[in-house]
């Protein structure tokens, strides 16, 4: 909890970070996406929590997938988002189909009211499904396939990590901060 805590602040003192290029209402200026980091021990964390989601995707499924996009992301209070399923748009704003196969949401507190991921009913979750976050948890499901999205925070800002994972190769994220140390 200490190292969810040590997020948070990070987000809450490095608003230079937040990038304001995703003019969507939901994530523009409140997103730092791990290509903006410097600090080593954000971005190990970061990688740890990637790794560990690619690791029980592989453990549960066989499936391989690599990190593709991960942020730290600040839901603040009156914010949510309607139910959608991952996909992205292109330079022209049209909505692409990629090889996102996976989405995680790791968070990083539960002080906050609302702000539920919550699943629209479907074949494979008949009544659908509503999940409370618990700070410390990662919740992996198939962003492409499950229409989801985040309900209404009423008390208090909510805190995650949200990563998504490709099948291909040349999607992985570019690690732009990469520098050789001899």
């Amino acid at each position: 909890m200490e190292r969810c805590q040590s997020l948070i602040h990070f987000h809450k003192s490095h608003q230079h970070l937040l990038d304001n290029s995703d003019t969507a209402k939901q994530y523009h200026n409140r997103k730092i996406p791990l290509h903006h980091l410097k600090t080593e021990w954000v971005r190990d964390l970061i990688r740890k929590l990637e790794y560990r989601a690619v690791s029980e995707i592989y453990a549960n499924t066989r499936e391989v997938v690599y990190p593709e996009q991960s942020e730290i992301m600040r839901w603040p209070v009156g914010s949510f988002q309607d139910f959608h399923i991952d996909q992205y748009d292109d330079e022209n704003g049209q909505d692409t189909i990629s090889d996102t196969t996976w989405a995680g949401v790791f968070y990083l507190n539960q002080d906050f009211r609302g702000g539920k991921l919550t699943f629209k009913p479907c074949e494979e979750i008949p009544l659908g499904f509503e999940y409370q976050p618990v700070a410390g948890e990662l919740v992996l499901f198939k962003g492409m396939d499950f229409s989801h999205s985040v309900t209404k925070v009423y008390r208090n800002d909510r805190y995650t990590i949200p990563m998504w994972f490709t099948r291909t190769l040349e999607d992985i994220r570019p690690e732009v901060y990469t520098e050789t140390k001899i």
